[in-house]
Order: C-alpha cells, then structure tokens, then sequence
C-alpha cells in the first residue's frame, strides 16, 4: 500500500427497512475479487492527503444502491458532488501530471474508466457525499468502519 499509494477498502451494505446500513474494512490488494463493492482510497504524496476518483464515487453510489444509474442520473449526482470541491486530475495540468500518471497505472479495480482527466474528492468527505446523495433515496444511511 506505501509502495503505490493505494489501499483498497471493501464496502458491504445491509438494507433494514428504510435504512441501508454500510460498512467497510481495508483488503490487500491480493485478496480483491470481482462482483465486490471495493474503491481506491490514493494517497497523494506531494499534498500529503487522501482521495477518491469521481469514478470510483459513482461506481460505489451504484453499487450500494443496488443498480446501474441513468447518464441524466449521473450528472445530477456529479452537479451535487460540486461543492465538495473536487480537484481536476489532468496529464497536462501543471502540478497533477504524477498524481495523473499514478492514478492511470493502478491494477484492478482501475478507479477511473479511460485515460482522461479525472475528478479527486478528499477522502475524508466520502460520507458526507454518500449521506448527501442516499437522503434523496432513503431516510437513514448509516456509515461505519467494518
């Protein structure tokens, strides 16, 4: 995980009624498989901070939520995510062509779909965006560390 700046964290979810309840633990990437619900959390060293790829961000609303969203959906939950004050991860912007360059290069699961440029959020906002997004489908989300 120090190595390449990536730790994978696995996400399961519970559905109680009206309240979909989530947790999460950390997996090596040995232990990865397919059909799970697992993101990157990338470490980025030249900021000393943590992030999520918008990608990664709607893959794990879809996956929690049980389906594949619409395109409209998409961008909706993109326009929402805005004030999280994503930062723009780009091969030819000054200052995140390396960031870029990691994020390209990870194994599966990739935490981005195409070579582009790609959206980061920080880490540490991650539930406050999955609470802001699931209260538009249901009542409760309740988050916690596996």
């Amino acid at each position: 995980e120090c190595k390449t700046g990536r730790r994978l964290v696995q996400f399961w979810k519970r559905q109680v009624g009206t309240t979909l309840q989530i947790s999460f633990g950390e997996i090596p990437q040995s232990s990865y498989k397919e059909n799970t619900i697992v993101v990157s959390c990338i470490y980025r060293e030249d900021i000393d901070d943590y992030f999520i790829t918008s990608v990664d961000v709607i893959y794990l609303l879809e996956a929690l939520a049980g389906g594949r969203f619409e395109v409209e959906e998409k961008n909706r939950i993109r326009r929402n995510l805005e004030g999280f004050k994503p930062l723009t991860i780009s091969k030819s912007k000054p200052g995140t062509e390396e960031f870029f360059r990691i994020i390209m290069e990870f194994p599966p699961p990739r935490p981005r779909n195409i070579e582009k440029d790609v959206k980061v959020f920080e880490w540490g906002k991650l539930k406050t965006m999955l609470d802001k997004v699931f209260s538009k489908y249901v009542r409760v989300c309740v988050v916690s560390k596996y």
